[in-house]
């Protein structure tokens, strides 16, 4: 609280602050401050010493209904008012930080109400006229001003946000693009085809055949037709040409998708899924196709013209657990000439040619897309960045998927909000069905299980929490979890020790590369110093066998293999060469026997091999569901698999040793990534992911 709340004028140091003017002073001299860094300021000085969150100021700066950058806004008007003060962040006197959470004012204040003293003006006869002189000049220069400003209005410098569709997670936006002329928004979910009217919000059905799904790709320069992939089977995509005001699609090819049409429409640059992701180019009605880009190690994003037309712009990126390397290619498709433009590997997927020449793309804040950032850049003559990019707003939420109408004003994107949370299943004696379903972790974090504890009365799992990665622990019986041990690192994968006593986790710099190593951490199971057991580069999975056997496994990836190791948490890495399989998820058996080993191909096939001889057999699985993640059951006699039915639904199976499915759980509005069963077998611990999709715009960037 202020010492006189009933005060108007507030000093602290050599500063003074009047909250009826909206001005700031020093030493009697104005300060010039803008409108928003003083509301800052004075939010702060209503309660000085105390931490005043950033949702606070949003709500106290920005109503409910504007849509803004909030964080790039805000941290504006904290650098200006920095700026006015004479002071840095990494040196505060007035405003400090508190990272993730907001600001505090930390100067001694005296709330006593005074009067600003003035000095009185000279009144000497010979300054008169000159005074005159000023004052009719500044008349005119403000009138000269005024007219410009009303003959050339200036747009705000303010990144408007506008949140286009509101759909729920049971029905999240599938793919969206903006019409050429701005006005119209095309975009599909699980219920169909849609074009909605952005001004008005008026929204139509696309009329289409039967059991045709249509994602939205781009839209033709004439504002009438869509480009739309479907997929007739899994695996299978094709191109179309689809009109707004509905009828037979047209096929253009049977093998495409992530289509992009040129601005003058007479091409269309897209995906091609052969062996190996391609970029090709064909003619807008599907003849004359060109391969323009081909790299099997490699993955292609959504191809964006430039606007004249002669270049293609996508991302090429390689994955590998916890490292990505990106890039983004500019292809001159008609000689197949391509370069990188530049690299940052956390690119994402998607990007956009503006017609001024900017690229526009999308940065990730962190491994786990938790959050990102669209970012614009010049594209010189030279084909080499010469400006320093420039982001143009920031968010919660994955983005992908940018378009932008043919005058660049407008830009949407897709951003996914996603929820990662552990629940409770009870099982049957046999293992074949779920008894009940409950949420473990009742909060909005990522929250992503691992193991229980031996005792089976507490689930482990990995979490961001506050923006730190941590390893947490939390008893069925609690809605809280307990922190077991943090890290500016990203922290994964937390596994019980053979006898029960530690905690086995991996660790792995942010900013981790395919050459960044990584390291396994053992602590005590109820917390404490962590100690470091060894290192590796691209350690992707951990885990142990159980007493009597006191070993573990680990697998690190080299290129589109890996190689899985076996060491003593006591003593780390043994000396006996490794496995080498394709890049697989596995499950060690209990008694450390033998893996199994779901690989990307056959995607119907369960591969099991020893852990001591290194002899393989592969067991199909009924159904011809699409497999995942795997882990054992508790006793060693059948398999917990996350999987997909052939009709893309997800669900958790039980697989036997010779490949006959139960199924436990389907998820309609989630998404199953695993599970794991509790020491006696007769619960599990489900990690599930729901999913928010929908459509925003930008302007004014």
């Amino acid at each position: 609280m202020l010492a006189d709340p009933s005060s108007r004028i507030i000093r602290f140091s050599t500063f003074e602050v009047n909250l009826h003017t909206g001005e700031l002073r020093q030493r009697g001299q104005k300060v010039k401050l803008q409108e928003q860094p003083f509301q800052v300021l004075a939010a702060l000085l209503e309660r000085p010493g105390e931490l005043v969150t950033r949702e606070e100021l949003r709500s106290k700066l920005w109503p409910a209904d504007t849509f803004v950058d909030f964080d790039h806004s805000l941290n504006a008007a904290i650098k200006r008012l920095r700026d006015a003060f004479g002071e840095s962040a990494e040196t505060p006197i007035f405003v400090e930080t508190v990272p993730r959470r907001g600001y505090r004012f930390i100067a001694p204040v005296n709330g006593a109400a005074s009067e600003v003293v003035v000095a009185p003006e000279l009144s000497k006869p010979f300054l008169l006229r000159p005074r005159m002189t000023i004052a009719f000049l500044l008349m005119a220069a403000i009138a000269i001003l005024l007219w410009a400003l009303w003959r050339h209005p200036s747009r705000t410098s303010e990144v408007v946000e506008h949140k286009l569709t509101a759909n729920s997670s049971e029905n999240g936006v599938k793919s969206a693009a903006v019409s050429p002329d701005g006005k119209f928004l095309a975009y599909s979910d699980n219920t169909g085809l849609y074009v909605k009217e952005i001004r008005t919000g008026e929204t139509h059905r696309v009329t289409l055949p039967q059991n045709f799904s249509a994602d939205v790709n781009d839209w033709f320069p004439d504002g009438s037709h869509l480009l739309v992939s479907q997929q007739e089977q899994p695996g299978k995509l094709s191109l179309w040409s689809v009109s707004v005001f509905g009828g037979t699609p047209r096929q253009l090819t049977n093998n495409g998708a992530g289509g992009s049409v040129s601005p003058d429409g007479a091409h269309i640059a897209f995906q091609s899924y052969g062996y190996g992701q391609e970029e090709w180019v064909m003619r807008s009605e599907g003849t004359d196709r060109v391969k323009v880009a081909s790299d099997k190690s490699s993955w292609v994003g959504q191809p964006r013209w430039s606007p004249d037309g002669n270049r293609i712009a996508y991302i090429r990126a390689t994955e590998a657990y916890n490292a990505r390397v990106g890039a983004v290619e500019i292809n001159e498709w008609r000689n197949g000439s391509a370069q990188t433009f530049f690299s940052d590997n956390r690119l994402g997927p998607s990007l956009h040619w503006l017609p001024d020449g900017r690229l526009v793309y999308v940065i990730g804040d962190d491994i786990d897309h938790h959050g990102a950032s669209i970012w614009t850049v010049p594209f010189p003559p030279s084909g080499k960045p010469a400006e320093p990019p420039k982001r143009v707003t920031r968010g919660v939420g994955w983005v992908w998927q940018l378009s932008a109408s043919h005058d660049g004003k407008v830009l949407t994107f897709l951003r996914e909000n996603s929820v990662l949370s552990a629940y409770l299943a009870g099982l049957v004696p046999d293992g074949t069905q779920l008894l009940k379903h409950r949420r473990l972790t009742l909060d909005e974090n990522e929250n992503n299980p691992f193991a229980w504890t031996p005792d089976g009365k507490a689930v482990l799992f990995n979490s961001d929490r506050n923006g730190i990665s941590a390893i947490f622990r939390q008893f069925t019986d609690q809605p809280l979890a307990e922190r077991l041990t943090t890290s500016a690192e990203q922290l994964k994968q937390p596994r019980v020790t053979p006898d029960g006593s530690e905690i086995l986790y991996i660790s792995t710099p942010k900013s981790a590369t395919l050459e960044t190593p990584s390291s396994l951490f053992a602590m005590p199971v109820g917390g404490g110093a962590p100690r470091l057991v060894l290192k590796d580069v691209g350690i992707l999975n951990v885990q142990c066998a159980t007493l009597p056997l006191n070993f573990c496994l680990y697998s690190v990836a080299k290129g589109d293999s890996m190689e899985t190791f076996r060491f003593d948490v006591r003593n780390g890495k043994s000396s006996v060469p490794p496995q080498v399989d394709p890049l697989c998820n596995w499950s060690l058996s209990p008694d450390g026997s033998q893996r199994a080993m779901v690989c990307p191909s056959p995607k119907e096939t369960i591969r099991f091999r020893s852990a001591l001889t290194g002899k393989t057999r592969d067991v199909r699985v009924t159904g011809r569901n699409e497999l995942g993640s795997i882990v054992w059951a508790a006793d060693g006699g059948s398999l917990i698999v996350a999987g997909r039915t052939p009709e893309g639904e997800s669900v958790l199976l039980r697989v036997t040793l010779d490949g006959k499915v139960s199924v436990l759980l389907r998820a309609t509005t989630a998404e199953i990534l695993g599970a794991i069963p509790s020491p006696d077998g007769r619960s599990l611990v489900i990690a599930e992911k729901s999913a928010y999709n929908n459509v925003w715009q930008i302007e004014n960037f």
